[in-house]
């Protein structure tokens, strides 16, 4: 009846034309409390843009977060705001404790936001679709947004778990084989396959203790799983049912806690922030049972906090450290090649090298990481260490090629030979292979007149390295060499110990058990890990013992600068550019008297 005494409103459209391009930022610029909503809406609302749009996320992901592990978030959020009363209130009423909050800035609760809503913006705009970007440009984004899906455990991996409580899986998901021990004439016991359950639970065995299977699977495990994953499985394996007897229960309890005690001293970096909080949780959780053992795990988590903050300590030698011989010329920004030592080049390749070397972690060298686009972030050190093996490659090849006349280039070749000779005597094999690897390019091996200049001794000697580091047999003379050892530090050549794992990748990840006579399972294949765990131990053992030499900053400076030489190119384009600097040096055909 009201809209009845009204006559209908008739819209009228200006036809003509308005500039509307400042109205937005006029409006924030004199709204600047709509200015500030705007800019803290913004972020979210692209978050709940994203999720609309790609719905990330494994199963476990999105289920919600355990609601003692929010109130503790909570409660830590209060604490480092200082609203103490406001904390006290809820932890009377939630009975939860609040987490250990010193040396924060800000609450994880805050952090953990920011990093997820940064996250989304980094993912966001690479999901971005822009006309301007070519098919190549395009592959490249998803590839990075690919690579930060894995980063965030947005997508499946190679967890292989199916969600069974550890509890509950069939006794016979696990394969055992028996070995007659020929030194102790004793049987052994040998897991060859089994469930995720199922080895976790031999893992925590209330009747026996097998070191050798614990070294393994800490490290292998995050080949088949993630390190959230196998802290619940633990956490799952302590609550146990209360049809076991108290005896039983209290030795695999105890076998859990001494687990996570063993994984956090040796494998501590594997420990994010939110893996931490669920440790915290579980040790609040088991120190009214078991406060000795709860203590433990308590020290060993601050203790081990303590020494990933700090820089690395410095080996303590028996020995004394070799005076460096260190040029006239030191601080020079013009330092040449000439101007150093050979030996001393040697050593400070070793120092660079090895400092490498040492920080590589056994989950790098998992499931070819370095390999793979979407896993190469789980492998840094030992791309830097392949990245640092090119560099040199190519430097010795550049350096060789570059001067224009026949005796100024077999002289380089023959110092570069003589460098080799003291890489062998500090046993450092990877940077020994690099510059062998450089002698060996097309573009230098070619160079015939070249290598005639060089003094036949030298040659016989380099002869010999070529042969230690000769790929016959798979390398039989350098691995007897590296078993052989010395007792001295060592830096082996990596790329034989990543072929050897790449060979052993082409094992299944599963293999399938008869484990009732009409029963066949998919179970994790423990034999790969085995083997897998020989080479990582391999490569872990010679990273203990470090060089007993002083760092000289200049010359470091100076063999760090080489990879720069290189314009950024890849290793086959800049290869094909040394041959046709090659051929320029020393052309098809020509006679000697042609050559300068």
């Amino acid at each position: 009846m009201i809209s009845s005494q009204f006559e209908p409103i008739q819209l009228v459209y200006s036809k003509e034309k308005v500039d509307r391009s400042e109205w937005r930022s006029k409006v924030l610029k004199s709204n600047p409390e709509i200015n500030n909503l705007c800019e803290r809406i913004y972020p979210v609302n692209r978050a709940i843009q994203f999720g609309k749009q790609f719905q990330p996320g494994k199963a476990d992901v999105k289920q919600k977060l355990d609601k003692s592990v929010i109130i503790q978030l909570i409660l830590q959020h209060l604490s480092t705001k200082g609203l103490k009363q406001t904390k006290q209130i809820l932890e009377k009423e939630s009975r939860v404790t609040t987490p250990i909050t010193e040396g924060l800035n800000e609450s994880r609760l805050v952090t953990f936001i920011r990093n997820a809503l940064r996250d989304t913006e980094r993912i966001y705009d690479l999901s971005m679709e822009h006309t301007e970007y070519t098919n190549e440009e395009r592959q490249s984004k998803i590839s990075e947004r690919e690579e930060i899906f894995f980063q965030m455990g947005l997508l499946e991996d190679e967890d292989q778990d199916d969600g069974v409580n550890i509890w509950d899986e069939p006794t016979e998901n696990i394969y055992i084989e028996t070995v007659r021990n020929d030194e102790d004439h004793q049987d052994d016991e040998i897991v060859k396959s089994g469930s995720l359950n199922k080895l976790v639970e031999h893992l925590t065995h209330d009747c026996k203790v097998d070191i050798q299977f614990l070294k393994t699977f800490l490290m292998t495990y995050q080949s088949f799983c993630s390190p959230e994953k196998l802290m619940n499985k633990l956490i799952q394996r302590y609550n146990v049912p209360s049809n076991l007897d108290e005896v039983a229960v209290k030795t695999i309890q105890i076998r859990v806690i001494n687990v996570l005690k063993k994984w956090m001293d040796e494998y501590y970096s594997d420990f994010d922030d939110k893996l931490i909080l669920l440790l915290r949780t579980f040790i609040d959780q088991i120190q009214i049972k078991y406060p000795g053992p709860a203590g433990g795990l308590l020290k060993s988590l601050y203790k081990n906090f303590d020494k990933s903050n700090l820089t690395d300590s410095k080996q303590i030698f028996n020995e004394k450290t070799p005076e460096p011989v260190v040029p006239k010329n030191i601080f020079s920004n013009n330092l040449q090649i000439y101007d150093i030592d050979e030996e001393e080049i040697a050593r400070q390749l070793s120092l660079i090298e090895f400092d490498i070397y040492k920080k590589i972690k056994p989950p790098e060298l998992l499931n070819q990481s370095w390999n793979k686009t979407k896993l190469k972030y789980r492998a840094p050190n030992v791309l830097k260490m392949i990245d640092r093996f090119n560099s040199v490659s190519m430097w010795v090849a550049t350096l060789i090629i570059h001067p224009p006349k026949v005796k100024a280039r077999a002289r380089m070749m023959a110092r570069f030979m003589r460098i080799a000779e003291h890489l062998k005597n500090l046993n450092n094999y990877n940077s020994l292979m690099a510059i062998i690897a450089g002698l060996n390019f097309s573009s230098v091996y070619r160079l015939k007149y070249t290598r005639e200049e060089v003094p036949s001794q030298i040659l016989k000697n380099y002869q010999e390295l070529e042969k230690i580091m000769n790929s016959e047999g798979s390398f039989k003379i350098y691995r007897q060499r590296l078993q052989q050892g010395g007792g001295g530090p060592c830096l082996p050549y990596l790329g034989v110990h990543l072929t050897d794992l790449t060979f052993m990748e082409e094992n299944p990840d599963m293999v399938p058990v008869q484990v009732l006579p009409n029963k066949t399972v998919d179970l994790i294949n423990f034999t790969k890990r085995t083997l897998v765990f020989r080479v990582i131990s391999l490569v872990q053992q010679y990273q203990q013992l470090s060089y007993n030499l002083q760092p000289v900053h200049q010359i470091q400076e100076f063999l760090l600068r080489i990879r720069s030489d290189f314009k950024g190119q890849g290793l086959e384009l800049y290869q094909q550019e040394l041959y046709r600097e090659s051929l320029k040096r020393e052309p098809k055909r020509a006679q000697r008297s042609d050559i300068q």
